[in-house]
C-alpha cells in the first residue's frame, strides 16, 4: 500500500479549468466552468455529460459548507459519490514549511497514514503539490517517485493525486486510491477529479477564512485570550454542566492595580506589556482546561470547572506570588486586586455569578489592594463609596439591559432583533425555550426561538407557533 503515485497528466492539460474564485468572501461560478471543452471528441458522451451535471449539482453543497471538519467529511463524501474509489486521503499543505499533513483518512491503514507527514521533496503527492500538477497513475507501486507509509504493506494500486489549489496557494492534496492488479481510473474520472479539486480548494480556503474571522472575533488580539463574549458563552455551559454534575465552579476576575497610572506615567507600550506578562502568567499557572479570558482593559477572568473556594483562593495566591518576583524596570512590582465567586451558590446564571466575582474584586481595592476576596453578599465594598451596600445582582440585571441595548440599537431587521434578545436572556435566566412575539392586532407573530420545543429537537417553523393574544 503506496498512498502516493505516478504519472502525469499532459502539460498544459489544467489551462482553462480553474474558473472559481473568491470575491470579498462570496464564490462566483463562472459558467464556462462546468462546460464542457470546446472541441472535446467526448462531448456528445451522454455518460461524460451525466458525469458534469452531477458534478455541477455537487458544487453548491461543497461550496455551502461552513465548518472546516464538517468539509473535509463532505469532501470525502462526494468525490466517493462521484469516482468509485477504494480509499481515500486528504492533505493539508503549508506551504511554508513545504509539508502536507493528512486532516483526514478513509483507509484500514489510517493510523498509520495519519502520523506520517509529506514532504513537498518526496514521493508523488509531494511531486503533485510541488509541481501543482495533477497525477493520474494506474500503476503506483511501479512509479520511481513512490514512497511507500512506513506501517503500510506494498500493493498494487491506481491513484488519482490533484493538488487543491486556491488564489494561488497550495491549500492541500486530494489523493484517491482503487486497489488491485486490474484496476485503473479512467481519463474522464480523471478530468472530474481535477475540476472538483478546484471546488475542493476555493472551499477549503473559504473555511479557512471562515474560521480565522471566527477566531479574531473570539480572542484579544494584544493577549491572545478569549475575550468577554466568550467568557459569558462559556460561563453559562459551566453553570449548566455544575448543574447536573453537582460539582463545584469558581470565577476569578482579577484587576491590575494602578494600571492606570502606569498608562498615564510610562506609557500604553508599558502597559501592554504587563498585559500580555499578566497573560503568560496565568497561562502558567492555571490548568489547561480552564478558560482565561481578557474582559476589557486591566481586567481578566478565569473560569475554573470543578474547582471550590479554597483551591481557587491558593491559585489567586500563586498568581500573585508570580508578579510580585518581577521588578518591571521603572515601575517596580506589579499587584493584582482579585475577586472570587461560586457556581451555583452565588449566582445561578452567567451575569450575577461575574457580578459577584466582579463585587469581590472591588472588596478587594477597598480594602487596600493586593488582596483575594471571596464572595459574600453581606460584606461587598467599592472603592468609590465603601460605606454602601449594593445589590450585586440588580447590577448584573442592569449591565444586561446595558449589553441588550447596544445589540438593540445596531439592528434593524426584526428577526435578528428578537434573536438578540432571546441570546442575551439566556446569559441571566437558564431556559428551557425562549419565544419573542410581536403583536400585530389580537395576532401574536412569533419572530424569534431558541431552545428546544421538546425532547424531539427537529426544527419547527417558527410560524407553527403564532398564536392570538389569551389563549
Amino acid at each position: 500500500m503506496l498512498r502516493s503515485s505516478a504519472a502525469v497528466h499532459p502539460p498544459g492539460a489544467q489551462n482553462g479549468v480553474s474558473q472559481l474564485r473568491s470575491i470579498g468572501g462570496s464564490v462566483v461560478v463562472r459558467p464556462n466552468h462546468l462546460r464542457l471543452l470546446a472541441g472535446d471528441p467526448r462531448a456528445g458522451d451522454p455518460t461524460l455529460v451525466e458525469s458534469y451535471r452531477r458534478l455541477a449539482d455537487v458544487f453548491h453543497e461543497v461550496l455551502a459548507e461552513q465548518s472546516l471538519d464538517a468539509l473535509l467529511v463532505r469532501i470525502a463524501d462526494t468525490v466517493g459519490d462521484l469516482i468509485p474509489l477504494d480509499t481515500l486521503t486528504i492533505y493539508e499543505a503549508d506551504e511554508t514549511k513545504q509539508v502536507l499533513k493528512p486532516v483526514l483518512v478513509r483507509d484500514v491503514y489510517a493510523d498509520e497514514i495519519m502520523s506520517t507527514t509529506i514532504s513537498f521533496a518526496e514521493g508523488i503527492t509531494g511531486w503533485a503539490a510541488r509541481h501543482r500538477e495533477a497525477v493520474l497513475s494506474n500503476q503506483a507501486h511501479l512509479d520511481p517517485r513512490v514512497r511507500n507509509v512506513p506501517g503500510t504493506p506494498l500493493e498494487p494500486e491506481a491513484l488519482i493525486c490533484v493538488p487543491l489549489i486556491a488564489r494561488g496557494q497550495i491549500k492541500g492534496a486530494l489523493n484517491i486510491y482503487r486497489e488491485g492488479d486490474a484496476v485503473a481510473f479512467s481519463e474522464m474520472e480523471f478530468e472530474i477529479a481535477k475540476r472538483f479539486g478546484d471546488a475542493a480548494a476555493l472551499a477549503l480556503d473559504n473555511a479557512e477564512s471562515r474560521a480565522q474571522l471566527e477566531h479574531q472575533a473570539r480572542t484579544d488580539s494584544l493577549t491572545g485570550l478569549f475575550n468577554h463574549s466568550v467568557f459569558y458563552e462559556r460561563l453559562l455551559q459551566s453553570l449548566q454542566e455544575s448543574s447536573r454534575t453537582h460539582m463545584p465552579l469558581a470565577v476569578l476576575m482579577l484587576d491590575i492595580d494602578d494600571f492606570k497610572h502606569v498608562n498615564d506615567v510610562h506609557g500604553h507600550a508599558v502597559g501592554d506589556e504587563l498585559l500580555r506578562f499578566l497573560a503568560e502568567a496565568l497561562r502558567a499557572i492555571v490548568r489547561p482546561e480552564d478558560v482565561i479570558c481578557r474582559l476589557g482593559g486591566e481586567e481578566f477572568a478565569v473560569i475554573m470547572d470543578g474547582c471550590g473556594g479554597e483551591d481557587a483562593v491558593r491559585v489567586a495566591e500563586r498568581v500573585q506570588t508570580r508578579l510580585a518576583a518581577v521588578d518591571f524596570p521603572g515601575i517596580g512590582r506589579m499587584t493584582v486586586s482579585v475577586g472570587l465567586a461560586l457556581g451555583p451558590e452565588h449566582g445561578m446564571n452567567p451575569r450575577e455569578l461575574a457580578a459577584c466575582a466582579e463585587a469581590a474584586m472591588m472588596t478587594a481595592k477597598a480594602q487596600g489592594k493586593n488582596q483575594v476576596v471571596l464572595y459574600a453578599e453581606d460584606s461587598t465594598r467599592r472603592p468609590d463609596a465603601p460605606g454602601i451596600e449594593r445589590d450585586v445582582r440588580s447590577i448584573a440585571h442592569l449591565k444586561m439591559l446595558q449589553s441588550l441595548t447596544g445589540k438593540l440599537n445596531r439592528l434593524n431587521d426584526v428577526r435578528e432583533i428578537g434573536e438578540a434578545i432571546a441570546a442575551e436572556l439566556r446569559s441571566l435566566v437558564d431556559y428551557h425555550n425562549c419565544r419573542v412575539f410581536v403583536s400585530d392586532g389580537d395576532e401574536l407573530i412569533p419572530v424569534a426561538f431558541l431552545g428546544d420545543l421538546s425532547s424531539d429537537t427537529t426544527a419547527l417553523p417558527l410560524e407553527l407557533l403564532r398564536t392570538r393574544i389569551g389563549i
